[in-house]
């Protein structure tokens, strides 16, 4: 056992202990990063872990995943040599309950790593695995339940199958993730994993069309009704696609849309080395967020249940946006990072304004995806936000979000507030391009910072 806090430390971190829980990316299957906890004010450093001792890296790490009773989740990567391993620790209570390490390979993408993924249900937890399969492993022990793949028997070609697609998992559920492959006979796939543990595959070249490819690290997403799967892929400049859910073969295109809509919308590149992921909003309605390269702005759309354009914002890179009802109305939460165009909202109080670089986060009104309200983090030189997605969360009637910055600094800010309310704190040094995520059930909050879950709260 590995003992990873001070005894104070694990009071609070038990003191978090209440229903909501966050078990698989972006919180939920519609990807909305919306807690029904409060986040405490970022008073002082609660939770620290290292992960990853690898900290140069240029690496997307998922979320770490976070039961009702305080234990974490994490993934962990070791390098011995040129052989690099993966898996999944539970803790709770400042100890290392179990450690489960993977098969799972990268696929090839350059500088990148894709992410790495892990995900809980009805005490399974599912980890990434080799050949596009995953393991299912007892929640309580790690021990190993079996292997599910999404082709049967493994690719006899002996060529190469990836999973490329963080788990999305329904309210019914059931278990969703893309692959890739270089085989001609298995493609590039939509794989299902029901509860029974039946797996179900479908070609994503005949649902969507010729050419058509998983976007890598790109989660699918599921309505609140589970009726409708939402997945992205990147022929052309990009296509999101609405798949009916309730077909049991996964064999029913209902709509696309193509992420190079022209007029006032730019052109959304889905490239290897992003991680945005489709939304599905409460009104049947779906968002996505995609970026030619990290140097350059990106375009977040609105499409409607029939999957045509409501409206475009530009944005960054490498962010899922997060949703948030208030006083009736959805909003979306995310960044804005002006690589190469300047704003007016961009001088920070800084004489002369900062124009360009600048970075705010932002929100959205979902439909319209007209700018409601942004916030810039306070000082000087500009920081980008290295978020991959934010924790949103209300407290009574007003709204808020945690996100880190580059600077090294976790900030929990009030929507709409003027002048902003914002409480900070420093979990770590500057870190460049990161795009971490940020996790909470209430009380402390957790984000990644140079291999480390730092958690902070009061």
């Amino acid at each position: 056992m590995t003992k990873l806090m001070s005894a104070s430390a694990v009071i609070l971190l038990m003191g978090t202990a209440r229903a909501e829980q966050w078990l698989q990316r972006y919180h939920d299957a519609q990807h909305t990063s919306f807690i029904n906890g409060t986040v405490d004010p970022l008073n002082r450093v609660t939770f620290r872990y290292t992960f990853d001792t690898n900290t140069s890296a240029l690496i997307h790490f998922t979320d770490p995943k976070i039961e009702s009773n305080g234990d974490l989740f994490v993934p962990h990567r070791e390098r011995n040599g040129s052989v690099i391993t993966y898996g999944v620790r539970r803790l709770s209570n400042g100890d290392e309950v179990w450690s489960f390490t993977s098969d799972y390979v990268r696929q090839p993408s350059g500088a990148w790593e894709p992410v790495f993924d892990f995900a809980l249900n009805n005490g399974i937890v599912y980890v990434m695995a080799r050949y596009g399969c995953l393991w299912r492993l007892n929640e309580s022990d790690g021990s190993m339940i079996d292997r599910k793949c999404a082709t049967d028997p493994i690719d006899p070609t002996g060529e190469p199958i990836w999973d490329v697609s963080p788990f999305a998992i329904d309210g019914n559920g059931n278990v969703f993730w893309t692959i890739r492959s270089n085989s001609d006979l298995i493609g590039s796939s939509l794989v299902k994993l029901d509860p029974s543990g039946t797996v179900t595959a479908s070609d994503l070249e005949s649902l969507v069309g010729s050419g058509q490819v998983a976007a890598n690290n790109s989660a699918p997403a599921i309505s609140a009704d589970n009726s409708v799967i939402y997945v992205a892929t990147t022929a052309g400049d990009g296509v999101l696609t609405a798949l009916d859910a309730t077909d049991p073969a996964l064999r029913t295109t209902l709509w696309t849309a193509s992420l190079s809509p022209g007029g006032d919308c730019g052109a959304a590149i889905l490239i290897d080395s992003g991680t945005s992921s489709p939304v599905a909003l409460p009104d049947g309605a779906a968002i996505g967020g995609w970026g030619p390269d990290p140097s350059s702005e990106g375009w977040y759309y609105s499409f409607d249940s029939s999957g045509n354009l409501r409206g475009c914002y530009p944005f960054g890179w490498d962010d899922t946006m997060g949703q948030i009802n208030l006083n009736g109305n959805t909003y979306l939460v995310g960044k804005h990072n002006h690589y190469t165009q300047g704003s007016s909202q961009c001088n920070n109080g800084i004489d002369p304004p900062v124009n360009p670089p600048c970075y705010e986060v932002v929100v959205l009104d979902a439909a319209t995806m007209a700018k409601q309200w942004s916030y810039l983090e306070p000082g000087a030189p500009p920081n980008e936000w290295c978020i991959d997605a934010p924790t949103l969360f209300k407290d009574g009637e007003a709204g808020y979000f945690v996100v880190p910055s580059e600077s090294g600094k976790l900030y929990r800010v009030r929507i709409f507030s003027n002048p902003p309310e914002e409480t900070d704190i420093a979990v770590g040094p500057f870190q460049s391009a990161a795009y971490v995520p940020t996790v909470s059930i209430g009380g402390s909050a957790y984000t990644i910072n140079h291999g480390q879950i730092v958690g902070a709260g009061y």
